[in-house]
């Protein structure tokens, strides 16, 4: 337990406090102003490029982007692009889409490789599928950045890996729950999509965790994409059939679904519900649940997408920056949730980085 508190404790400060050997601050990202949406297929740069800057050109492959974390990770990825196109570090970003195909996305990563990019980053559909289209990049001497869903299973020099330990963030949500809840009853798991990387580790850290509660079971299983009106049709569904249900947790992007599910099901009183920190679960916790609601909310950090534009013109700059990376996590407890009360309801909480402290923290070997 003191492990988990120590866990939460540098986790929640992540989100307000300064990364270890360098600043950061707190800040939310709102889908709605995002630089696309999920039925767009290429977004690329409008931000007009420094005379005599660098010409970089760099392609984004997202396997998806239907839900907000996808969206803001894609909006801050945006924001950075242009900031470095404007002080004349790079020329170009190009953002597809593969909607969960990897097909698609082999299409696309092949697409950039055709057209000269200088760089590809990629949010990966799957683990391995994607090899031979990587392995086309890096003949090509186009180095490849995997981040967020990933890692993939594949190793070369020009292949660098910014991704998250989900087995970790999993275990660690599920871990509180089932403090809160006594250490016995059930437990519902909402899982993301079925075959990814980031479903698969996070179910893992689920199992992890409920090593140590014998007396918790999980009375059901549900895939939601990470999207809260699936997540909401499919506990509407699942809730009349389970006799009581005393805690949840989840992937991510459904978190307040889950309450607004619960709530209409008739429960008095709500579950202990692992946060996404989306705004909709943030606001209701902060105005909405009952007092003294104990819980916990960590997420993936949206600011993925941002950061790696600034190891991307790293790596083409030359600099020295390792292979594989680990991003921060955040996460929100009872004790500060209460500074975030200027949350717009599809915000996700992010933690921003400057350049050094990205140099200094993320890429160093």
């Amino acid at each position: 337990m003191k492990k988990l508190l120590a866990l939460m404790t540098a986790g929640a400060m992540a989100l307000s406090l300064a990364a270890c050997g360098g600043s950061a601050s707190s800040t939310a990202s709102s889908a709605a102003d995002s630089t696309a949406d999920a039925s767009s297929t290429e977004e690329t740069s409008s931000a007009t490029p420094a005379a005599g800057g660098k010409t970089y050109k760099i392609g984004f492959t997202d396997n998806y982007n239907g839900n907000s974390y996808h969206q803001s990770m894609e909006k801050y990825m945006q924001e950075a692009a242009d900031k470095l196109i404007a002080d004349g570090e790079m020329g170009e970003l190009t953002i597809v889409e593969a909607n969960q195909d990897a097909a698609s996305q082999i299409s696309q990563i092949e697409d950039f490789i055709t057209q000269g990019y200088d760089l590809i980053v990629i949010d990966p559909c799957s683990t391995s599928s994607l090899n031979n289209a990587v392995q086309e990049a890096v003949d090509a001497g186009i180095p490849c950045l995997i981040i967020n869903d990933g890692p993939i299973d594949f190793e070369n020099d020009l292949v660098y890996q910014l991704n998250f330990d989900f087995v970790d963030l999993a275990k660690t949500l599920t871990e509180r729950v089932c403090e809160e809840i006594g250490g016995k009853g059930n437990i519902i798991e909402l899982r993301g999509t079925a075959g990814t990387t980031c479903d698969t580790d996070m179910h893992q850290g689920v199992l992890d965790a409920l090593e140590k509660y014998p007396d918790v079971k999980v009375v059901s299983e549900i895939y939601t994409d990470w999207n809260g009106s699936k997540a909401q049709t499919e506990l509407n569904s699942v809730l009349p059939t389970l006799d009581h249900v005393d805690g949840l947790v989840t992937q991510g992007g459904d978190a307040y679904a889950a309450v607004q599910a619960f709530q209409s099901a008739g429960y008095t009183e709500l579950p202990v519900i692992a946060g996404d920190n989306r705004g909709y679960f943030i606001n209701w916790w902060n105005n909405e649940a009952p007092e003294g609601y104990s819980t916990i909310s960590g997420a993936c950090n949206p600011w993925d997408g941002a950061m790696a534009m600034y190891i991307a013109v790293d790596i083409l700059n030359g600099e020295e920056v390792a292979n594989n990376m680990n991003c921060p996590f955040g996460y929100i407890t009872a004790d500060n949730v209460g500074t975030y009360t200027d949350m717009a309801d599809e915000d996700v909480a992010a933690t921003t980085y400057d350049w050094e402290t990205i140099r200094s923290d993320i890429e160093k070997k």
